[in-house]
């Protein structure tokens, strides 16, 4: 009887809850799945169609949904992204991301950096390289955005453009002992392409300098020797320069001649050139290419510059002829008083250079 008693209360109890949970206010009852409409008002949005089998697909379907809920929810455009790109719809993924990126508040860096990354396996370097500037816009001190833009020039064949981004992108990554080495290889490799092969030593041997117990490798002794074989590159003289250093971690000033002008530079193994102030490269008649655009570190933060070459440096005994350089647009964001500009790589590569507690000995005993 008891059990009889309970089979009939039972229906009575869901009854009373079904009427109870719909007596509850809208906040207290279950989300409701969004209609067919406000998924496809979510694809206007997007600029973009799918056919409604993808649309019910659960992977897609789900983010699709959050969307509708969310307009703005940033891990559900990710998730909708990669559901696109699993199905094969990477250009509507890329195109998602770009429209997120404009309709939520006007900038979602990491849309578009996921755009920019699609677009670059879809061969679309033109629209990669726009999408690229944008977020270039958005994080202008971030050096990702700086090498994917590389990236995409360099695959589209806009070569010295690429190489422009891909030394911003160097100069801006904040710790140069975490760096890898794809940046430093594209460059190199763009400057091969360009025929430019002693060019082309300049990036490797930048890396290497960076830290010699980790990237003095066979390969990388390889690509130097290979290039520097293709390239029929000059040996640096021989012979040796000892400068005492006074005090551990402190600023090496050098008086150095650029073009048989003499002025002071500070020794900067991390830059990748030799950087000069504006008035210094006018006074020196250092060639300069005016449809370079770049960005540089100066005493003062991130200035902008532009690529150029010297015919002759000289350090004492040790010379070099036809050397990379980067001119400071303007003299506003100087390297600290008295300082011409900064004795990077692009001389120092032609050398060894040992540095210690006490000296530093630069030796002609490398080539480029």
């Amino acid at each position: 009887m008891r059990s009889q008693i309970t089979r009939r209360l039972a229906p009575l109890a869901a009854v009373a809850a079904l009427t109870a949970f719909s007596s509850l206010p809208a906040t207290a009852q279950s989300v409701r799945a969004p209609t067919n409409e406000a998924v496809l008002a979510v694809l206007n949005r997007l600029s973009i169609e799918l056919p409604a089998i993808l649309i019910n697909n659960e992977p897609v379907k789900t983010p699709l949904e959050a969307l509708a809920r969310e307009p703005c929810d940033q891990k559900a455009i990710q998730d909708f992204g990669d559901a696109l790109e699993k199905v094969s719809r990477r250009r509507e993924a890329a195109t998602a991301h770009i429209s997120f990126s404009a309709t939520c508040q006007g900038h979602y860096a990491p849309s578009l950096r996921s755009a920019v990354n699609i677009l670059l396996t879809l061969s679309d370097y033109k629209r990669a390289e726009f999408v690229a500037s944008d977020l270039i816009a958005l994080e202008p001190f971030n050096d990702n955005g700086y090498y994917l833009r590389g990236l995409a020039r360099d695959r589209a064949g806009e070569l010295r453009p690429a190489i422009d981004d891909y030394v911003t992108a160097l100069e801006l990554f904040g710790n140069k002992e975490r760096i890898s080495s794809v940046a430093y290889l594209a460059m190199a490799r763009a400057y091969e392409k360009l025929g430019q092969f002693c060019d082309a030593v300049l990036p490797i041997q930048s890396w290497v300098a960076i830290n010699p117990a980790r990237n003095d490798t066979s390969q990388t002794r390889a690509i130097i020797a290979d290039y520097t074989a293709k390239g029929r590159c000059q040996a640096a003289a021989s012979g040796e320069e000892v400068f005492r250093v006074t005090r551990p971690h402190n600023l090496v000033k050098l008086q150095v001649s650029i073009n048989g002008v003499a002025g002071n530079m500070v020794l900067d193994t991390g830059a990748t050139f030799v950087a000069l102030t504006a008035s210094f490269a006018q006074k020196a008649k250092v060639q300069i290419d005016q449809d370079s655009r770049l960005r540089i570190h100066t005493a003062n933060g991130i200035g902008d510059g532009k690529q150029g070459r010297a015919a002759t440096i000289q350090l004492r005994s040790l010379s070099a002829k036809d050397v990379p350089i980067v001119v400071q647009a303007d003299d506003k964001a100087a390297y600290g008083d008295g300082v011409d500009g900064l004795l990077g790589m692009s001389f120092l590569s032609h050398f060894k250079v040992s540095i210690d507690t006490q000296a530093i000995r630069i030796s002609g005993q490398r080539t480029k």
